[in-house]
């Protein structure tokens, strides 16, 4: 059974993936923009590496969305409440 941590991340990263499909952006359009490498948004975007504070204030900048929404939205498929 994995953590609520674990299912949290999960779910910010699922929730950052629908922000981009919502954008219409790629992985290589968010690391242009945030100067991060595209392996390493591909990485936080698949839930393979933790997202650093500093890169997920930048995303949900460039994505322009609030950085409480997508907390939001992960806390509640994160606690099973979506």
């Amino acid at each position: 059974m994995s953590t609520y941590g674990e299912r949290f991340a999960a779910a910010l990263a699922a929730e950052l993936r629908a922000q981009k499909g919502r954008r219409k952006t790629s992985d290589d359009d968010i690391a242009d923009a945030i100067g991060v490498h595209r392996v390493s948004v591909s990485r936080y975007l698949s839930g393979a590496r933790p997202i650093p504070l500093t890169v997920f204030a930048d995303m949900c900048d460039y994505l322009g969305v609030a950085p409480a929404k997508v907390i939001d939205e992960a806390e509640k498929h994160a606690r099973g409440n979506a």
